[in-house]
């Protein structure tokens, strides 16, 4: 899955980059159509107000997704079915059970946090840098006669 957003800072051989939520991701108003930003930083070489193109891999993204929300939720109910099936005759245990679940799932997450943040495999990769000189030719060449914008 590939990205485009704004260099807006350089640390050495690490560039910031700032990605806008997409704009049609603003019409549910779910975030009350506030703009939304993500910052990541790749390695790689650029100028701050250059446009770079990130990619994770599609894989890794869900696998990401399985981590945060899947294995959480299964966790719960995992504990949720143990407590009930225990203490069939006590929902509160059941409710305990689940939230334990839940718990072991989500420290077993964050245990495993550090490794995947120095893997390479889990990290974002920059593809390309688009010098700013470059895009904003192109934003201000003048449309020729008979063009359309649909």
């Amino acid at each position: 899955m590939e990205r485009i957003g704004e260099i807006t800072a350089v640390n050495g051989d690490r560039l910031e980059v700032t990605f806008c939520r997409p704009e049609d991701c603003g019409h549910c108003r779910a975030c009350d159509g506030q703009e939304k930003r993500t910052v990541v930083s790749v390695k790689g070489s650029g100028a701050v107000g250059d446009l770079a193109a990130v990619e994770l891999p599609t894989g890794t993204v869900v696998k990401a997704s399985l981590l945060a929300y899947a294995l959480p939720m299964a966790g719960l109910m995992g504990g949720m079915l143990l407590g009930y099936a225990l203490f069939p005759a006590n929902m509160a245990a059941a409710a305990i059970a689940g939230a334990v679940g839940l718990a072991v799932c989500l420290a077993a997450v964050r245990v495993t946090e550090k490794g995947r943040r120095e893997s390479t495999a889990w990290q974002p990769t920059l593809n390309r840098v688009i010098p700013q000189s470059m895009y904003r030719k192109a934003e201000e060449a003048p449309q020729e006669k008979g063009e359309t914008n649909s």
